[in-house]
């Protein structure tokens, strides 16, 4: 399975040993119970690996370990001792007194005494080891969401919930000739007469596995089988319960049935395989992967959570109230809206504390009033088919709390969602004072929220190939995921933002007009972060997916707002008009000498208060190589208040096209000239038959080379055309000389700058000109 990493507690330093989380790959586990002694007993080998830090790793095991080895060595258990973590009892986590390499990979191996797990041994169905004549065994997992310490660690060497390995056990009963049976979720083989191999998903975690073993004459046992509705998959059902128990297994099973497929059709398909277990135990219930310990009254409830809570997964016992809280909701009919009210007080669902080994009380019914005022908020049937969606994106996986309010956010593009997060998730009151977080819209940005310069290429947002925690701008890579960056600021003098979200879009053009919200949101990414003091900043990344990065050719302007309780964006507002808005819209491109690059621009105005009439001007760039510009359009009118007449469009009238070579952009990936391309809005002079097909019948105007290189034009409010700006690398540029410029649209009325993108070109060095050519 993936390393879930991102999703693992921080290093922390603990009695003097700094805590690093690991990633288990494999649990390898032998139980053997002996009815003559009236014991168990474990010998279980652990694969992992240390996570980016190294140190000293962390897991967690509620058994009192005899013997231990550390990669084939013998180690005293005293080095794998319990040290506190967090709040509460039951909250210690083993530390290894060995420090280990970041990335490095080890075995260990632990044996011990089987006995009730040193955890919270609270709730309606308890774990148990215990022998009654025959000899007979009840050996019960008995996990339990609401209780500490109560997962596989009760019996097993395990991880947090964000980890998800692959486990086996090889369980033997002995000494005893009662046939025992085993209830579980897990892949099972016969190897004898009360001898079995357990094999579970490498996507468990250690809220997942269920097992129970018993003597087969305490038990009944019914089997079905359903075809499901969505996945089409044939799936066997396996009911059990006690000899005597009251509970009608045939009706039991017809009921599941019923409910599986509903939740197919719900929210799409069956996880788990072609098995589900339900152990109708006669009490309380617990949810497992594809299988449940359940009374009947709580079977829907259980059954669900193979979809919430078992098909995505909690990624921290702070985030297990969403399951709870969700499968409440559905349990009510998933149709009720009830409006937030700003003014009721802060509710804490979730803690964001990572060592938090329980589930929080109130999950069930305040969880279930914020999701029922997030579907006021959205739209019951547009919440449904949003959950669906999270459902269908990360089936199999740990979420956390912030995914989910980033997806939330990003997809219905409302910004309340971070409102609602804030004071009814993570139970914050309303800042007083409010925060002002803003990002850069040049090096001299002071942060007001107007900004009267170029504003169109943001230093405090840029794109990174790798999750290197780069800093300098790249070129996003097609094909494959990029990271978005963002440096958020908070003003000094203002309140503490104990909780905000960025949100990461990209346009698939070039435009010199972008308005919040609609060009911001819906987004591609978002991230959620938290605590960031007044006059500090915060580096914030988000995950650009492969399959949303840009074809090649396509230039890309990148947009990021930055949203929290007290300080939103104002909607109609453009970048230049709030510091809670940036925009990158930069092309990068290399090219030889005597050729030309064309963009074609969106020239637009959405604001009658900018009048009729815009300057279109080339803004000068320090340092910058000499180059030549000029405007295409395919009517001449629309230079009609220029100072000189333009020209038909003919680049190739006296000139051969040169060799294809390839062209790399900044925002928009990676362009190859050769003859097989046929598409990308960016063209260069290499491309005769895509600059004919979209500049067939134009008109071209130079800018002038005088200093005055501006020209007007007229433009009603609520319109927009497209233009073609080409600039051209002169035939004596030197190798190495990069060509900057600004293009930039500027309100003749109100004399400000409203819109604008940045070009940059470089002439490649004499060895790179070769390759190109």
């Amino acid at each position: 399975m993936a390393i879930n990493f991102d999703l693992a507690p921080p290093p922390t330093t603990v009695d003097g040993l700094l805590a690093v989380p690991i990633d288990i790959q494999s649990v390898d586990a032998v139980f053997v119970f002996d009815g003559a002694a009236s014991t168990g007993t474990a010998d279980v080998t652990m694969a992992y690996t240390v996570g980016p830090t190294a140190g000293n790793p962390i897991f967690d095991l509620r058994q009192s370990i005899a013997a231990a080895w550390i990669d084939g060595v013998a180690v005293p258990p005293a080095q794998l001792a319990h040290h506190s973590f967090g709040s509460g009892s039951f909250t210690d986590l083993r530390v290894m007194a060995a420090v280990q390499a970041a990335g490095s990979v080890h075995t260990l191996r632990v044996q011990y005494a089987l006995a009730l797990p040193d955890a919270q041994l609270g709730g309606s169905y308890l774990p148990a080891l215990a022998w009654t004549p025959g000899p007979r065994l009840r050996f019960v997992f008995g996990l339990s969401d609401l209780n500490r310490a109560r997962y596989a660690e009760a019996w097993l060497p395990a991880n947090l919930l964000f980890d998800q390995f692959a486990l086996t056990l090889e369980l033997a009963v002995t000494g005893t000739l009662a046939p025992h049976s085993v209830i579980t979720n897990a892949a099972i083989t016969v190897l004898g007469t009360n001898h079995w191999r357990l094999v579970f998903p490498a996507r468990f975690s250690a809220l997942s596995p269920m097992l129970e073993v018993r003597a087969s004459d305490t038990l009944e046992m019914q089997t079905d089988s359903t075809i499901l509705p969505v996945s089409g998959t044939n799936v066997t059902l396996e009911g059990w319960k006690l000899v005597g128990s009251a509970t009608n297994l045939t009706t039991a099973l017809n009921s599941l049935k019923v409910l599986l497929a509903e939740n197919e059709n719900d929210y799409g398909p069956y996880l788990h395989g072609n098995r589900y277990v339900a152990f109708f135990n006669g009490s309380g219930g617990m949810e497992y992967e594809g299988g449940t310990t359940t009374s009947t009254s709580a079977l829907a409830h259980e059954t669900f959570h193979s979809w919430f809570a078992r098909g995505i997964k909690p990624a921290s016992q702070a985030d297990s109230w969403w399951d709870e809280g969700y499968t409440t909701y559905h349990d009510d009919g998933a149709d009720d809206a009830l409006p937030f009210d700003f003014s009721a007080a802060p509710v804490l669902l979730c803690s964001r504390d990572p060592w938090q080994r329980h589930t929080a009380g109130n999950a069930y019914s305040d969880g279930a009033r914020f999701w029922k005022g997030i579907a006021a908020l959205l739209g019951v049937a547009t919440f449904k088919t949003l959950m669906k969606d999270l459902y269908l994106t990360y089936r199999g996986n740990p979420v956390s709390t912030a995914m989910i309010e980033e997806y939330l956010l990003r997809r219905s593009g409302n910004p309340q969602v971070v409102d609602a997060f804030h004071r009814f998730v993570y139970g914050l009151a309303n800042p007083s004072p409010a925060p002002d977080l803003w990002l850069r819209d040049a090096s001299g940005d002071p942060g007001n929220d107007s900004w009267d310069g170029a504003f169109w290429n943001s230093p405090d947002l840029w794109i990174r190939r790798d999750n290197d925690n780069g800093i300098v701008h790249q070129a996003p890579e097609y094909g494959q995921d990029n990271w978005f960056h963002a440096r958020v600021r908070n003003k000094a003098g203002s309140g503490a933002a104990q909780h905000f979200v960025v949100t990461f879009h990209a346009k698939g053009f070039a435009g010199t007009q972008f308005q919040y919200p609609a060009d911001f949101l819906p987004a591609i990414a978002a991230r959620a972060e938290f605590d960031l003091a007044p006059g500090a900043t915060k580096i914030v990344k988000a995950r650009w997916p492969r399959a949303l990065v840009p074809a090649e050719g396509t230039h890309t302007c990148l947009l990021a707002s930055v949203i929290a309780r007290g300080d939103h964006p104002i909607a109609g507002r453009h970048v230049w008009e709030h510091n809670n808005l940036a925009q990158k819209n930069l092309t990068v491109v290399d090219m030889l000498p005597d050729t030309f690059l064309i963009v074609p621009v969106i020239i637009a105005n959405w604001e009658p208060r900018f009048g009729r009439e815009f300057a279109l001007e080339l803004l000068e760039v320090r340092g910058s190589a000499p180059f030549g510009a000029s405007l295409l359009h395919a009517s001449p009118e629309i230079f009609r208040k220029a100072r000189t007449k333009p020209k038909q469009f003919t680049p190739f009238a006296d000139r051969k096209p040169p060799v294809a070579h390839d062209m790399e952009l900044e925002c928009g990936g990676h362009i190859d000239g050769g003859a097989h391309r046929h598409d990308g809005s960016i063209m260069t002079s290499n491309r005769r038959d895509l600059i004919e097909k979209r500049f067939p019948i134009s008109w071209e105007m130079p800018f002038a080379a005088d200093g005055a290189a501006r020209m007007t034009i007229e433009l009603a409010p609520f319109d927009q055309i497209v233009m073609g700006l080409k600039v051209m690398v002169p035939r004596d540029a030197q190798p190495g000389q990069v060509i900057r410029l600004h293009f930039a649209q500027r309100s003749l009325k109100g004399k400000h700058l409203v819109g604008g993108i940045s070009v940059e070109v470089r002439v490649p060095k004499k060895e790179e000109q070769r390759s190109a050519s």
